[in-house]
């Protein structure tokens, strides 16, 4: 199966990462993940990435990660595009985990950086670009590690010789470089941000949309966010972000972060499983300390935050 590649001006909008659901022994759960993906197919989302952060990536199998993209493949059936995640050390696994992901059908790759030793100025411009040529689909930069970010340097070179199509500025960027990026390649690739606790600040800046754990945790409100923003009404999108804001806290926390968002979704009623190991469940102090901040949610916004 084969599918034509992203361009930059698909890459927009509320494009959230899903969820991979566990059984309780550590192994996929093919039933829950058709069930996230239709739970984010009843919002107009723009797109969904298999294997990001949210979706545990870096806890998946190469050929877990090729048959989630297949199965959300087949699922959307061409109502929305599927982009799939690499999160990896080498140029040599991430090129296969890309061929892998056209293969089945996958529209982009989402790549971070070399997420053990950081490379050099060449060694980034390499890294993306032959994931680019070799992998033969579009690229994303996903900007998350904070030990080895992406530079805009890096950026606009990627962007300038026509390797990278997008960027997700992520906790490894900032508000300046991502106001940085969108006045210097905003015209060339789509600058996308994804700090889930600054989220508003990053659409009114002029992101083109987001790619983040918030998108997946709270679909409605991040494309209400967005929506508000482009109309001029930043008083709603500020309600917005108040709203979630305790939520996104928590979960920022840079601790066991992918049991924090899965707890959020368990709390919503969403089939997860436990994340996995080193990852481990939450207390039950914290657990009460999400169900406070889905009140104050709840208590505020729409009747989809459950």
């Amino acid at each position: 199966m084969t599918a034509d590649g992203l361009t930059k001006d698909e890459i927009v909008g509320i494009f959230p990462p899903l969820y991979t659901p566990f059984t309780q022994d550590g192994e996929l759960d093919i039933e829950g993940f058709h069930e996230e993906i239709d739970y984010q197919l009843q919002f107009p989302v723009t797109g969904v990435v298999i294997g990001g952060s949210t979706g545990e990536g870096h806890a998946l199998e190469r050929d877990e990660l090729i048959e989630l993209t297949r199965i959300a493949v087949d699922h959307v059936a061409g109502r929305i595009p599927v982009m799939t995640g690499i999160i990896t050390t080498s140029t040599r696994e991430a090129v296969t985990r890309a061929q892998g992901a056209k293969a089945v059908g996958a529209r982009g790759v989402m790549v971070t950086p070399p997420i053990y030793q950081s490379a050099n100025f060449a060694g980034m411009i390499d890294f993306y670009d032959r994931i680019r040529r070799d992998g033969g689909l579009p690229v994303t930069i996903y900007n998350v590690l904070i030990h080895n970010p992406v530079t805009p340097a890096v950026t606009r070179r990627l962007a300038e010789i026509g390797a990278i199509v997008a960027t997700k500025e992520s906790v490894g960027g900032s508000l300046a470089t991502l106001s940085e990026l969108i006045d210097t390649v905003g015209d060339v690739i789509s600058v996308t941000w994804a700090q889930d606790h600054l989220l508003f600040p990053g659409l009114a800046m002029g992101a083109t949309g987001s790619i983040s754990g918030t998108g997946a945790m709270f679909p409605a409100e991040s494309i209400a966010m967005l929506e508000a923003i482009k109309r001029n009404d930043f008083a709603e999108a500020q309600r917005i972000h108040y709203a979630l804001a305790p939520l996104t806290r928590a979960v920022m926390n840079g601790q066991n972060w992918p049991a924090w968002v899965k707890a959020v979704a368990e709390l919503q009623g969403r089939r997860m499983g436990p994340a996995r190991l080193p990852f481990v469940p939450l207390t039950a102090d914290e657990l009460q300390q999400l169900e406070a901040g889905l009140e104050i949610a709840r208590t505020a916004l729409s009747p989809s935050v459950v």
